[in-house]
């Protein structure tokens, strides 16, 4: 009876490390933060420094990528085709179903991948950040949709999404706004949120390239 007990406890263990390569995420704030279970992280510092640590890391990315210190490489993906395609010189293919954007630091390592799904109407634009550290672990995401036909405000509606995540990829943070033109506040329940698609984030670099079929 004693190692039966035992060996529940190793099950129940290790069936509690397991986690999947992604998590499927929706932008319904009351539904996530009601579903949503942390597991304590195994990182040593409190939950509170490792969240400012994940902070200034994203600021420090976004920096650099906005004053052009990281390196791009843009690819697309085809529709019907499962391998992407380099666009070199601004070579664009006719048609496109989404767009990489993947920029690398000077050591050559992804810090940030942006990926952005074409609007044939053109009624929307949408792109997911994937930002990673150094052992290529999903530190941030961050999705920002821009869109018309809300019914809440005359012109653009500018949805974001920011989440970040603890070295055990649980989510420990996560910040939602929903602005007009001019930065006005907008309530989710007033809008017509005809855009706001279930999205994927993935755990770590690995994961993501698999998932896109990057080098395929």
């Amino acid at each position: 009876m004693r190692n039966l007990k035992y060996i529940l406890l190793i099950f129940i263990f290790v069936s509690c490390q397991q986690k999947g390569e992604t998590k499927k995420i929706t932008s319904d704030l009351l539904k996530d933060i009601k579903e949503d279970k942390v597991n304590r992280s195994t990182e040593l510092l409190p939950e509170t420094d490792i969240l400012e640590r994940l902070k200034s890391q994203k600021i420090i990315v976004d920096t650099l990528q906005s004053q052009n210190k990281l390196t791009l490489e843009v690819l697309t993906k085809e529709p019907n085709k499962e391998k992407l395609t380099i666009v070199l010189n601004e070579n664009w293919r006719e048609t496109i179903e989404t767009t990489y954007n993947i920029w690398k630091n000077k050591n050559g390592n992804i810090v940030l991948i942006g990926e952005f799904p074409t609007s044939e109407s053109g009624d929307w634009y949408i792109e997911y950040l994937h930002y990673f550290d150094i052992k290529d672990k999903t530190i941030a995401f961050q999705r920002n949709t821009n869109f018309f036909n809300s019914m809440c405000t005359d012109g653009v509606a500018y949805e974001k999404i920011t989440e970040y995540y603890n070295s055990d990829f649980n989510r420990i943070e996560r910040n939602y706004s929903l602005t007009d033109k001019n930065n006005k506040e907008l309530k989710k329940d007033d809008c017509a949120m005809y855009y706001d698609y279930p999205f994927e984030v993935s755990d770590n670099l690995k994961s993501y390239l698999k998932k896109i079929n990057y080098g395929g």
